[in-house]
């Protein structure tokens, strides 16, 4: 039998194990005692639920070829609950006209809108009052209220979807809800970082390519606005993506110390992990000199082809840093 977390196969001495449970409790024991959580577990291509519970004792690993298991940090689960209430009430908007049916559907994703948010944004140590989501969580109450006294009606709940609830949506909504998604993927990295110990450290810094597509989305957002002459919040995002850059480079650096590791000793087409480094930061204080000069083609240019390249490099190094770990820390 092969057993992966998050594709990665790993090396265990069954005993007297008999059941799927006796095998999957232990990976569940270690997920909590390092804040991670079982989103996924697949058995030989069948998916089951993530709770490993009683059910599980009635698979015998007598058989099972394969087991994997997709594990989250807090932090991951609580961004992906974000953007699951930014894609909800971006399909809302999107919705032409509602039937009987949708209405009771409607009631349902409004009411987990707004019990959702504050339990994401309490585990992003967070503010309610940030971008001022509590008067729109207030004025999203305010139009649930208004659904259900009108209900019966649905050409009047047409009329009021259409008029004041999907104008709510796009004007006040989905813009705060936007920003509240970019604040969410710097502090899911920040808090990823934290905590780094020789139990979890291994897993963290495998983990660490995953961020990358959040890390060039940031960078991204900065060209892009330099391009459109939106020089003040491509200073913000500039701010932004020195947090998150930050972040992620301090797992390589505290896996390093943890492992005693010397990154000069880790090579990818005759360059080492430490001169990769060393280069990225070189780059970076051009960027930071092209930003005291106001310079901002340059910046932009920069950023969108030599700051990106050498962060994708710097992510294929990930690999050889699993393995050199696993070699001399048996």
């Amino acid at each position: 039998m092969n057993i992966y977390i998050n594709g990665k196969e790993l090396s265990v001495m069954f005993e007297n194990e008999t059941n799927a449970y006796e095998i999957l409790k232990p990976i569940e024991e270690w997920c909590n005692s390092n804040d991670f959580l079982i989103n996924k577990v697949i058995i030989d291509n069948r998916e089951l639920q993530p709770y490993i519970d009683e059910e599980y004792e009635t698979i015998p690993i007598e058989g099972i070829q394969k087991i994997e298991v997709e594990a989250l940090s807090q932090a991951e689960y609580s961004l992906y609950s974000i953007m699951s209430i930014v894609e909800y009430i971006e399909k809302v908007l999107n919705t032409v006209s509602l039937d009987e049916k949708d209405i009771d559907n409607l009631k349902d994703g409004m009411y987990w809108v707004l019990d959702s948010i504050p339990r994401t944004i309490f585990l992003f140590n967070m503010s309610l009052e940030s971008y001022g989501l509590i008067h729109i969580l207030k004025m999203l109450e305010v139009k649930l209220e208004r659904l259900n006294t009108i209900s019966d009606n649905i050409e009047k709940v047409n009329e009021f979807f259409n008029d004041d609830l999907k104008p709510f949506i796009n004007e006040k909504m989905i813009p705060t809800m936007n920003l509240i998604l970019e604040e969410a993927k710097i502090n899911t990295i920040f808090l990823f970082a934290s905590n780094i110990t020789n139990s979890n450290a291994l897993y963290k810094v495998g983990s660490l390519p995953k961020f990358l597509p959040l890390i060039l989305d940031i960078l991204d957002s900065i060209v892009n606005k330099l391009q459109s002459g939106n020089d003040k919040e491509a200073f913000i995002y500039a701010e932004k993506f020195s947090r998150i850059v930050s972040f992620s480079f301090s797992i390589l650096s505290n896996v390093a110390s943890i492992y005693s590791i010397d990154y000069s000793e880790i090579s990818l087409n005759f360059v080492t992990l430490t001169d990769a480094i060393n280069d990225f930061n070189e780059m970076m204080n051009n960027v930071l000199d092209a930003f005291s000069n106001e310079d901002y083609i340059s910046i932009a240019d920069l950023l969108e082809y030599e700051i990106k390249e050498r962060i994708e490099n710097i992510m294929n190094y990930i690999p050889l840093v699993e393995e050199h770990i696993e070699k001399f820390n048996v």
